[in-house]
């Protein structure tokens, strides 16, 4: 197929995340609050799934919900982004804010650009570095809706024989119940006064991972790259870099690293905490090597 295609849906994805992203930065910028951070960021993922879908389905003369595997994967990509969104944006309306993002926000009194928050550059930045995170992640999808304007149509529609349709489903689907379970697990315990300054332990699926969440968000975008099928790895292999790209994010960067480093600073030295520590697989969910007390 001619490469002009693949990098034409390449650029129409980066088109519709930069415009995503900049009304959410234009929004956070002129309200000074980062509610919607996470709600705009995730939409970014939907939409470019969509417009991709969309441009491709135009080509191809056939319905956008037409049942394809294009369709499934713009439709996987708008159930994860609804769940994660959804769930963030719930949470951070319980909570009132991420504190983790007050760095990027202009305190009182402090000058534009050169004050300690370099407002609003660093937030500008933030939101950009977002924005790149959504366009190299639907690398695969973007490239299976350019890749299917080259295919017939046998080859295009959803197919139970297909193992890299039923792999890749079954490991975005398990990756995104566990997260979800996670997600709603924390932040059930961390919601009870009671619990509040108390390090969580074995709850739930951190009974047999110490971030299962984390692990569950790796299984969903190694799940959209399998899904996306053996047209687009050989065609695309490039496209790879978005399981790769996710799994050193939050392995060895913004993920597990902060996280543990935290936990480690709260709640190093307490028995309870080393135990679990010493139990418990970082990553993967096994289960523990010893019985908690």
């Amino acid at each position: 197929m001619p490469a002009g295609l693949v990098w034409a849906a390449v650029r129409h994805s980066a088109r519709v995340v930069a415009a995503t992203n900049a009304l959410g930065f234009a929004v956070t910028a002129l309200t000074q609050s980062h509610k919607i951070t996470d709600l705009t960021g995730t939409a970014a993922f939907a939409a470019s799934a969509w417009a991709t879908r969309a441009a491709a389905a135009r080509a191809l003369g056939e319905p956008l919900l037409a049942p394809t595997r294009g369709a499934l994967l713009a439709s996987c990509v708008s159930l994860w982004a609804l769940r994660l969104g959804g769930y963030l944006f719930y949470r951070v309306l319980h909570v009132g804010k991420d504190a983790r993002l007050d760095q990027f926000f202009k305190q009182p009194d402090e000058p534009l650009l050169t004050g300690p928050s370099n407002y609003p550059l660093r937030l500008l930045f933030f939101w950009t570095m977002q924005g790149l995170l959504a366009w190299a992640c639907m690398l695969p999808v973007t490239a299976a809706h350019a890749v299917s304007r080259d295919l017939p149509a046998s080859a295009r529609r959803l197919s139970l024989k297909s193992p890299s349709l039923l792999v890749g489903a079954a490991l975005f689907g398990g990756g995104l119940l566990l997260e979800s379970v996670a997600d709603w697990q924390k932040f059930k315990w961390k919601s009870d006064p009671a619990n509040a300054g108390r390090f969580m332990g074995p709850v739930g699926a951190f009974s047999w991972s110490r971030h299962p969440n984390y692990f569950g968000e790796m299984c969903v975008w190694a799940g959209l790259f399998v899904m996306a099928g053996p047209a687009v790895w050989r065609r695309c292999p490039w496209t790879l870099a978005s399981p790769l790209f996710t799994f050193l994010l939050i392995r060895y960067m913004s993920g597990v690293p902060p996280l543990e480093r935290s936990y480690q600073e709260r709640y190093g030295g307490q028995p309870a905490y080393e135990a679990y520590k010493a139990a418990t697989n970082l990553l993967v969910p096994w289960p523990p090597r010893d019985k908690f007390p």
